[in-house]
């Protein structure tokens, strides 16, 4: 957790992104209800778009207000010469590039077009949830991308990422971590939140995924995690594991029919291609002669060596504890298998 003066502080801030993120869907919304041609969608947001730049120049213009705080509530004050931070400049930009009402005219108009198949209610409805996730994007990456030029300018270098309410899994797993100021990690809608650093953060500001997760209802941990990645954290699979895991999926034969396995961890210097499980189930790092020979054996032009036995991703593990109709002892020895629990 945050000290408390920076959690009031990082509040503070967000409020005033949540508010213009706010301001900027309902004018969206109002503004493109029953549209239908291309060309009353683009005449709709030509009609809000200064609305909209200027909302985007509001949060980017409280940026240098917010560091130099941050900074003082950590007994620092900015370099010398540090100069103000343009909020102008912000407008219309996207993380990436690119222009935000140029993605905001064409995105949606292209997403309905493409699903104009399905009818028109669902074409639309589809349109405007890319349009949403625009204005989410669009008005939080201006916010965290000025936060970083105003940080660079008075010369604090670091930032911790903090959790703005229930996230996602892949979001709770990187809350609390440190990062030199650069592109801001995020996907689609991403709300998390930067708070500058002006030196190593106490432990206290670090926060315990697993605490993250038991705050919330089961309904929640299964809608954040997905219902088995929930259930193997409630088992006691390692919570980093199961999240990441999914950005390695991807189905293959082994055992003699059709599974999802993740390509995540098994590299040689990795929790499940450099261990192996002994009979107590305790792991055991493989020698660096063993993985020599290994990858003799194995890929000669690659440096990565890899087990051939696939890791099976935990939606994998219950599913085949239901059809083979495993106790808790057996889903548990699977889920250390597969290196869930450590």
């Amino acid at each position: 957790m945050l000290p408390s003066p920076l959690s009031d502080l990082a509040n503070r801030y967000g409020a005033v992104t949540d508010n213009a993120t706010r301001a900027a869907l309902a004018a969206v919304a109002d503004t493109t209800r029953g549209t239908v041609s291309p060309e009353a969608w683009r005449d709709a947001i030509a009609k809000i778009a200064p609305e909209l730049l200027q909302l985007q120049t509001d949060v980017a213009g409280v940026a240098d207000t917010y560091v130099a705080k941050a900074l003082k509530a950590q007994g620092a004050g900015p370099a010398a010469g540090a100069v103000e931070v343009n909020a102008a400049g912000f407008a219309d930009l996207t993380d990436g590039g690119g222009s935000w009402m140029r993605n905001l005219i064409y995105a949606p108009i292209s997403t309905r077009a493409a699903n104009r198949s399905l009818g028109v209610v669902e074409a639309q409805r589809r349109a405007q949830l890319v349009a949403t996730s625009i204005v989410l994007s669009g008005i939080r990456d201006t916010g965290r991308a000025a936060i970083g030029a105003a940080m660079w300018s008075q010369g604090a270098l670091h930032y911790v990422r903090v959790l703005n309410g229930v996230t996602c899994a892949r979001c709770a797993v990187l809350a609390g971590r440190r990062y030199r100021v650069s592109a801001f990690q995020r996907h689609p809608r991403c709300d998390c939140r930067m708070v500058p650093a002006a030196e190593e953060p106490a432990e206290s500001w670090a926060v315990d995924p697993k605490d993250y997760f038991r705050s919330l209802s089961t309904e929640a941990q299964n809608r954040v995690f997905t219902a088995a990645g929930a259930q193997a954290i409630r088992d006691g699979a390692d919570i980093s594991q199961v999240v990441n895991v999914r950005q390695g999926v991807t189905s293959g034969m082994a055992y003699g029919r059709e599974v999802q396995v993740t390509t995540v961890g098994t590299t040689r210097r990795a929790v499940f291609g450099g261990y192996e499980v002994l009979e107590d189930g305790r792991f055991r790092k493989r020698a660096d002669s063993e993985l020599r020979r290994k990858v003799r054996e194995g890929d000669r032009g690659s440096r990565y060596w890899r087990p051939k036995a696939p890791r099976l991703m935990p939606d994998e593990i219950y599913r085949l504890a239901e059809e083979f109709g495993w106790d808790r002892a057996e889903v548990l020895r699977q889920l250390r298998r597969f290196a869930y629990l450590l």
